[in-house]
């Protein structure tokens, strides 16, 4: 394994050449977006297989260990457990608190579908193994942090063994800081913070808050050791930082941490959310502590718009392309928008769907079987092109590059760049197929699998907190598995409200075609509200509303279509706003209320791409009771912009210094600053994306090999 990011870009230029007769077309489907192959969408089954890679990288003692072909390893390390970070045995502290903190947003989110799965105590044993080793890692004086170890091993000599970790003896050397290594002391705060969240255990919000303290007060990432391999993108933490605010915020409710976040988290999103930059995860939540959603769906909807595989780098593309699906499905659930049937489309093509390979170990008999893994391998000659001994049971490869090539292979830096297996890329899995099962609630889990051991499916309720102080959260998403719904109650106008499960939530029965006014009330000093509406057989339209600032009333008009009888609305903001009336004009009054589903998600569309901008016009009408706004939305076609193919510097030129800067953007280079213009000139080679592919189109320009 080799995560070198010169490496990386070598890998780009090299695969840019290869033959096109040795790709796979994932990255050619032109299948609906929602469209899956049979099995595909078993959500329960891929969430239950994502979590056994975590059993197979345990180290030390791995008691309530679920893999049977595994035993005790490094008994001899100074600080014993935590995990291997991917196909070899170090345990590097950046991936380790990401895919730990990861992997809790997952829980935090959607515990409701774990607990109804019976996957709540399997989980409960990865995570408390993560923060039990962070905290044994951690060392106090007087509730600060005096030192903390964030690396066990070195990563070459490490690399040069090739065997079970049950038979790598001896010692290893152990990286242990007393002023540095503040991105990772900021990952292990993240993770740690949320395991008060998910179990409420105070400990662990104690070695959070002094983790994150020792993280600002020193200011430095980690270097020795990690270089080569896992070095924080242009050397800063502030994602790191922004990341663990935003979760001890939750925690907490202190407006400190809410400040730290929102000052830490960069204003230009341009990543997934991934180990070198968290930055989109941050923004994220922040985003469902907000209610402004703004930031991040600018940013995924330029992302997350085609039936194509989306491969945002060679180097194990299926973990972003995961993490995109988690993102976006939280923007659906939460943000107002409507990715489903894109994240759906996306990991149909990730388990094998239109015919490809499947990336997920043990899916089915089109799954990689020679995936770079020493343990799993279960041999001592990486070169051997025998299948691995044993199964990786639902280990995320790394996937296609961006020309679509993909090997069944263990070696060489092909077979690192897209048959790898590791933390964070099973993160990101694990991430998506829980928020695919809330969504869609397909499938079930299996009952026996082979090389498990110990599998119990006990569905259970939340899990209850560890000390007697349970966590205070701040504003808690709700899970989305509801309760049958109250009986309808009845405001003034004609219209039936039925309240939600979930405040700012309400369905209103209706007979389309009609014109629906909902008229809200907030308090005198709220000046602005929004909020979304939806039919069970159309789209979710997201709209906003202003309210007049003297009595904080208003009012939301909707046409509704015909065939509708049940319009789902929801007030994201104020959360304090209600529904003082509804009234439908044009049609008889309507029947009898229509009862929500178990789980009331937005509805699933096949496109994802904005094409509009929206214009709100706001006319006040004088009235012999409190006034008004009532807020009409015309839709107008976005302008055009004028591109400049290959300026990204937007210089008026394209040469050498915009192959420079796309180069730089490429590897994630967070201080390469670019606009909204030179991002749309910078796709040179027109293909939608952004990377290292452009960079050769434009030097092959300049040197008159390609005429534009």
């Amino acid at each position: 394994m080799s995560k070198h990011l010169m490496k990386r870009v070598g890998a780009v230029c090299t695969s840019a050449v290869m033959s096109l007769s040795a790709l796979i077309a994932t990255g050619t489907s032109s299948a609906p977006l929602a469209a899956t192959a049979a099995g595909n969408d078993n959500y329960a089954r891929l969430l239950q297989y994502s979590l056994y890679l975590y059993d197979a990288n345990m180290c030390g003692d791995i008691s309530g260990c679920a893999i049977e072909w595994r035993g005790n390893c490094h008994m001899d390390d100074e600080v014993k457990g935590g995990y291997h970070d991917a196909g070899d045995h170090v345990m590097f502290g950046l991936p380790q608190g990401y895919a730990a903190s990861t992997i809790g947003w997952s829980f935090y989110e959607f515990k409701e579908s774990y607990n109804k799965l019976g996957l709540t105590d399997h989980f409960k044993t990865i995570s408390k193994r993560f923060t039990d080793f962070f905290k044994a890692s951690t060392k106090m004086s007087g509730g600060n942090v005096s030192n903390f170890l964030y690396q066990k091993g070195e990563g070459q000599p490490d690399h040069n063994y090739w065997g079970a970790p049950e038979n790598q003896t001896g010692s290893r050397k152990m990286y242990w800081t007393s002023n540095g290594a503040s991105d990772i002391a900021a990952e292990y705060a993240a993770a740690l913070a949320l395991d008060y969240l998910n179990f409420g255990d105070k400990e662990s919000l104690d070695y959070a808050k002094a983790l994150y303290n020792f993280s600002c007060a020193n200011n430095q990432v980690a270097r020795d050791g990690v270089q080569g391999f896992y070095l924080s993108n242009d050397a800063k933490c502030s994602d790191d930082q922004a990341w663990a605010a935003a979760w001890l915020y939750r925690a907490t409710n202190e407006d400190k941490y809410l400040n730290d976040a929102k000052s830490k988290v960069t204003q230009y999103l341009g990543w997934a959310h991934a180990w070198g930059n968290t930055d989109l995860g941050a923004a994220t939540v922040l985003a469902e502590i907000t209610n402004d959603w703004s930031k991040v769906n600018g940013y995924i909807g330029t992302v997350c718009n085609s039936s194509n595989y989306l491969c945002m780098d060679d180097w194990g593309s299926a973990r972003y392309n995961c993490g995109m699906q988690f993102i976006s499905l939280l923007a659906t659930k939460y943000g107002g928008q409507n990715y489903a049937g894109w994240a759906q489309g996306q990991m149909n093509l990730i388990l094998g769907g239109n015919g490809g390979k499947n990336y997920v170990v043990g899916w089915d008999n089109n799954s990689p079987t020679h995936c770079h893994h020493r343990a799993a391998s279960g041999m001592n000659d990486s070169k051997s092109d025998d299948p691995n001994k044993y199964v990786l049971v639902g280990a995320l490869v790394g996937g296609p590059n961006k020309n679509g090539l993909y090997v069944d292979q263990r070696y060489d830096e092909i077979g690192y760049m897209v048959n790898e297996v590791a933390l964070d890329y099973q993160a990101c899995l694990v991430c998506a197929a829980a928020a695919l099962y809330d969504k869609f609630g397909t499938g079930s889990c299996d009952t026996s699998i082979v090389g498990v051991k110990n599998l119990s499916l006990t569905p259970g309720t939340d899990p209850q907190p560890t000390t007697t102080e349970p966590p205070q959260p701040g504003t808690d998403p709700q899970p989305s598995t509801t309760p049958a719904p109250s009986t309808g109650t009845t405001v003034s106008g004609n219209a039936t409200v039925t309240k939600g499960d979930e405040d700012g939530k309400y369905q209103i029965a209706v007979t389309g075609p009609c014109k629906l006014e909902v008229k809200l009330k907030t308090n005198s000093n709220d000046w602005e509200s929004n909020g979304g509406y939806g039919y069970t057989q159309g789209d979710w339209v997201q709209k906003e509303w202003k309210a007049d600032s003297s009595s904080g009333s208003f009012t939301v008009e909707i046409d509704v279509p015909s065939g509708v009888s049940n319009v789902q609305f929801q007030i994201y903001w104020p959360k304090s706003a209600t529904i003082e009336s509804a009234t439908q004009t044009g049609t008889q009054v309507p029947g009898t209320v229509v009862d929500p589903p178990q789980t009331t998600p937005a509805p699933v569309t096949t496109t994802t791409t904005t094409t509009t901008t929206t214009t709100t016009t706001t006319t006040t009408t004088p009235a012999p009771v409190p006034e008004t706004t009532t807020t009409t939305t015309t839709t107008t076609p976005a302008p055009k912009k004028m591109v400049t193919r290959g300026d990204a510097n937007c210089d008026g030129l394209c040469d050498v210094a915009d192959a420079v800067l796309i180069a730089r953007l490429s590897v994630e280079d967070r201080n390469a600053k670019i606009t909204d213009q030179g991002y749309a000139n910078a796709d040179a080679n027109k293909d939608g994306t952004v990377d290292a592919n452009d960079v050769v189109e434009i030097l092959q320009w300049i040197a008159f090999l390609k005429d534009w």
